[in-house]
């Protein structure tokens, strides 16, 4: 897949960014866009990947698929998708012909490849990826928060792989990023009560802020007694569980917590093998199921909740840098002081931002406004 772009961001090697001037890319092939990247959010793939951990992810890469951009052109038999369209990125991409594409579970794609993971990514000034893969944003979304829409799908999808929450108790086991966006989606989507964890007391605030009704330090006892906290939140056992970290302690507390017939949904990334107390799984016929990325209803579901303000980007944006200063994005996403860093590469459109525009918490130097009116 070609790029275009002058500058972009690598991650060399574990725990080194350079930012460095790459040629021309080639032309457009058949069904492809190039997108002037605006605002690029760093997720949890992208810091295990950072930190050389990650499983999938083979370094050098150009990281980033949390973007929202500007199509610049297009390739031949584009016909939905004109220059100058706000987008954001659907970031699989498939072959469409597999089994796991024709039966429309595509994240499961047998030769799945993700922007920015298995392919060069969006943290550039300009990326190329297929048409088809591009939503436009509507107006009156700020681009600040339509960044946040891609890793939204990852708990738009985790819940409807649990049959919706509407009306059942939930616990969400870690809330940096994804667990705080799950906070969201399922408050959106109409659980009765929440209840959460995370070894971070920011977080647990923030989690609050985002439709918690508990939040619990997982070091402030036993795991059992941490279970029984959670219970005692949650009125009974949680009817979910989302596993947003999967370290050996979530997902040991997780099978325990769980009800008889309860399910448990794991989003995070384990970067190793993970044992499980498989008896109680049988025996309490517990669900247990993985949940990797999403499909296109789980990315417009997404859309439909930040557009209806379910997400307050105040919570969880806590840094922003200029790609210039991509190393010093990642050194700070790296740590627990951060939740969301986005990179900017042109300024951003927040004019529609309404409740939702908030400060962050540290700020770098973003660039000059003339990409943001459209020049190279």
């Amino acid at each position: 897949m070609a790029i275009v772009t002058t500058r972009e961001a690598v991650i060399e090697a574990p725990e080194r960014v350079v930012v460095r001037t790459a040629p021309p890319g080639a032309t457009l092939g058949p069904g492809e866009a190039r997108v002037r990247s605006v605002v690029v959010g760093i997720c949890g793939s992208d810091v295990h990947a950072y930190r050389g951990v990650h499983p999938f992810i083979d370094l050098p890469v150009v990281p980033g698929h949390e973007v929202v951009g500007i199509v610049e052109n297009v390739g031949a038999d584009v016909r939905d998708l004109v220059p100058g369209t706000r987008v954001l990125l659907e970031a699989n991409v498939v072959d469409g012909t597999c089994r796991y594409c024709r039966a429309g579970v595509y994240n499961q794609c047998e030769h799945l490849l993700v922007v920015g993971c298995q392919m060069p990514g969006a943290m550039a000034d300009r990326f190329v990826v297929p048409a088809a893969k591009l939503i436009p944003v509507p107006d009156d979304v700020a681009d600040d928060d339509a960044a946040i829409v891609e890793p939204l799908a990852s708990g738009t999808h985790a819940i409807r792989l649990a049959d919706g929450v509407e009306g059942k108790r939930v616990a969400v086991l870690g809330t940096g990023t994804i667990g705080l966006l799950t906070v969201a989606a399922a408050r959106a989507s109409g659980a009765s009560t929440i209840a959460t964890t995370d070894l971070v007391g920011a977080n647990r605030e923030r989690a609050l802020a985002m439709g918690a009704d508990a939040a619990i330090d997982p070091t402030a006892g036993s795991q059992a007694e941490v279970a029984d906290a959670l219970r005692d939140a949650l009125g009974e056992r949680p009817d979910v569980t989302f596993d947003c970290v999967a370290v050996q302690a979530t997902v040991d507390l997780a099978v325990d917590l769980a009800q008889r017939g309860g399910t448990v949904l794991v989003l995070g990334v384990p970067t190793d093998r993970r044992s499980v107390a498989l008896p109680l799984v049988q025996d309490r016929e517990i669900r247990l199921q993985g949940s990797a990325m999403y499909v296109r209803r789980d990315v417009e579901r997404a859309l439909e909740i930040v557009r209806a303000g379910g997400v307050d980007i105040r919570h969880l944006v806590t840094g922003r840098f200029s790609l210039d200063d991509a190393a010093e994005a990642f050194a700070a996403a790296a740590t627990t002081e951060h939740v969301k860093v986005q990179v900017y590469v042109g300024e951003p459109n927040n004019g529609t931002a309404g409740a939702n525009a908030g400060s962050a918490t540290s700020e770098r130097t973003r660039p000059s406004s003339d990409r943001a009116s459209g020049s190279s």
